[in-house]
């Protein structure tokens, strides 16, 4: 007869999982968010053997604490120079942060529960996408959650090293993030301690003192470098300018509704925020008045004290609902470990498998909503439509008999199918067709001729402005007033759309370097699908002579046919001005 697997084979294989859905084509995928900032800075402190201080574009950058600079930067040294070496560390960071998660579910709830919390997590839209993005968020999570976990485990009969280790976590995730890795896991933590106001108290003064220590080390040690090196400065940028205007003023992603972070779980926790409602029903109604009810009314109140600041901050980002999402997987994990489910629970997932049948079968329509020149060759096109398809009818099916278990094996199974064969077989193919590498490599020979051109780009849909900087060293200038620059003699390189390159090469001096194809970056999103983008053209100019001399003599000749009709259109000009006032003159009384 054959043994179940074990729990701890269970967890073993949901991390496997996890690495198995990230892992794959790391590299694939244009430079996302703030990747730039981090890849750039840690880059720089390779290059300028500096451990102390990131660069971005040539200039100290502190923005973000330097841990996350740290991570990346160590494995651009084991690995190269790659996108793909910096997102391994979000990677690790998600896998990771599934394990915390089982276990802070051990700590709240049944086993069963703790890892069907995980299943969801690891499944989860937003938590897949934003652990391929080489940011400091995933980090954030992970210290975040641990955090909390070792809280909850710091109320139990414990070891020694609970409290000191919390103070590491913290530390950690303040060099991370600063000062929010204390507010969203502490909001939690007290949350929790005045739920068991009247138990035995937690903490010891030898322990306390201990995290304190630890805290200061790893959370503070950085700045106090900093401070010695460079001097105040540095952290006023920091601690006012990227937490407290970030926070009160408008800098950052202002003018954002009230209700953008419900609105926006509800889109990226997909596909499992169409079940939330239910759960959180099944959590705060009167008949769950179990233990476990309790702990799970506790996370879902965690997520809502941290959902004030930041629904109250004037910055708001989708990103930072990230270490909110462990505590709502959890939730959701109990739900679907509950049984037997009532009516509403049958109705609201009959709803759920409904919609998630329309998502595999919107996937498996993408062959005639993407152009072919953007599509994987027929075979891995067809495979993907079939998986979309056969998705679809696995939803269908469980929609009939909605048992818990079964819905949740479904939903988590499509997701990650649709997930893995997206980043093997779609993304591949779409990025190989955009522009990017072959703009990349035009600039690069362009400015092996003339090393003091510069870049300038107006719009920039396929995000090449990132990729020349992190593969050319290239800082392209965001600038519109292309025609003066163009114009003037300083060498310049313009990158510009289709439409727009056709007045700006009647300039005598502008020449064509190339022309480039292109889908917008957002063409394989929910979006992009329901409203295909069209095929355009990005035409990069200079305004300078070429380096082959057959070439040059090519763009004096088309230089002096540029003058000539200048010159022709001028006269002509003229002529039909003066022909405007003598009849103007000859009409006057």
């Amino acid at each position: 007869m054959r043994t179940p697997p074990s729990f701890g084979g269970r967890l073993a294989l949901l991390l496997l999982g996890g690495a198995a859905l990230l892992l794959p084509g790391l590299s694939w995928g244009a430079l996302e968010r703030a990747e730039i900032h981090f890849m750039d800075g840690a880059r720089s402190m390779l290059e300028h053997g500096d451990w102390l201080v990131p660069y971005f574009r040539g200039e100290p950058f502190f923005d973000k604490p330097i841990l996350t600079y740290w991570l990346i930067a160590a494995s651009f040294r084991a690995f190269g120079f790659s996108a793909e070496a910096a997102r391994l560390v979000p990677a690790a960071a998600t896998v990771a942060v599934l394990g915390v998660t089982v276990w802070l579910g051990t700590l709240l709830f049944d086993r069963r529960s703790a890892l069907l919390g995980g299943v969801v997590l690891a499944t989860t839209v937003a938590f897949l996408n934003f652990g391929r993005v080489a940011m400091s968020d995933t980090l954030l999570t992970l210290w975040s959650t641990l955090a909390v976990g070792l809280w909850v485990r710091a109320h139990r009969p414990r070891p020694r090293w609970v409290v000191p280790a919390l103070g590491a976590a913290l530390g950690l995730g303040f060099q991370t993030k600063g000062p929010v890795a204390l507010l969203i896991p502490g909001l939690g933590m007290l949350l929790f301690s005045w739920r068991r106001r009247r138990g035995r108290p937690p903490l010891e003064p030898f322990g306390v003192v201990l995290a304190a220590l630890v805290f200061c080390v790893l959370g503070l040690g950085w700045f106090v470098a900093i401070y010695l090196r460079l001097g105040a400065e540095p952290l006023r940028w920091f601690f006012l300018r990227e937490n407290l205007e970030r926070f009160a003023a408008s800098t950052y992603d202002s003018g954002r509704e009230p209700w953008f972070y419900p609105v926006t779980y509800l889109a990226q926790g997909f596909p499992w925020s169409a079940f939330l409602p239910l759960a959180a029903v099944q959590a705060l109604s009167g008949r769950d008045a179990s233990g476990e009810g309790a702990r799970a009314r506790w996370l879902l109140g965690w997520v809502g004290l941290a959902l004030v600041p930041l629904t109250l901050s004037r910055g708001k980002i989708d990103y930072y609902l990230l270490p909110l999402y462990p505590p709502l997987s959890l939730v959701l994990g109990r739900y679907f470990a509950s049984t037997p489910w009532q009516k509403r629970d049958r109705l609201g997932a009959r709803a759920a498998l409904a919609l998630m049948a329309a998502f595999a079968l919107l996937a498996a329509a993408i062959p005639a909503r993407v152009p072919p020149g953007w599509l994987p060759p027929g075979p891995s096109l067809a495979v993907f439509s079939a998986l979309g398809g056969l998705g679809a009818l696995a939803c269908l099916w469980t929609l009939r008999v909605p048992e818990p278990g079964r819905v949740a094996a479904v939903v988590a199974g499509v997701t990650a199918m649709l997930f893995l064969a997206a980043s093997t077989l779609l993304l591949p193919a779409f990025l190989e067709a955009q522009p990017n590498h072959a703009i990349v490599a035009d600039v690069r020979k362009e400015r092996a001729w003339r090393p003091a051109a510069d870049v300038a780009l107006c719009e920039d849909p396929t995000r090449v402005q990132r990729e020349l900087l992190f593969e050319a060293r290239l800082v392209a200038v965001e600038d519109c007033a292309l025609w003066p620059r163009l114009a003037s003699r300083r060498p310049s390189l313009v990158l510009v759309a289709g439409e727009s390159s056709r007045s700006l090469e009647d300039a005598p001096r502008v020449r064509r370097v190339g022309a480039y194809r292109f889908l917008p970056s957002t063409a394989l999103s929910a979006g992009g699908l329901l409203r295909p983008p069209a095929e355009d053209t990005l035409v990069l100019l200079a305004n300078y002579p070429p380096e082959d001399a057959a070439a040059r003599q090519r763009w004096k000749a088309d230089r002096d046919r540029k003058v000539r009709l200048l010159r022709k259109k001028a006269r002509r000009m003229r002529q039909e001005a003066r022909r405007e006032r003598l009849a103007r003159k000859a009409e006057a009384p």
